[in-house]
């Protein structure tokens, strides 16, 4: 994490929690250059599944499609 006052990479987490919502942490920072305290929030940044087929191709996961196959199996079935 750079400092946005002087841009230096040395810092030192002082305080860590977790935000209202859950989703994210509040991380209360110190540069240890200039001596002072500034605040970053991370996220949880969500990935999107894939799936790779047998030919190769990666295609994103499609919850639906599984919906479906399972929907015609049934059918199927006694």
């Amino acid at each position: 994490m750079r400092c946005p006052f002087c841009r230096s990479v040395n810092d030192k987490v002082v305080n860590s929690r977790t935000c209202q919502d859950g989703d994210s942490i509040r991380r209360r920072r110190e540069c240890l250059d200039c001596g002072r305290r500034f605040t970053t929030f991370e996220y949880i940044e969500p990935s999107e599944l894939h799936v790779i087929k047998s030919s190769g191709e990666r295609q994103t996961f499609d919850r639906r499609k599984i919906k479906r196959a399972f929907g015609a199996l049934a059918k199927n079935v006694p």
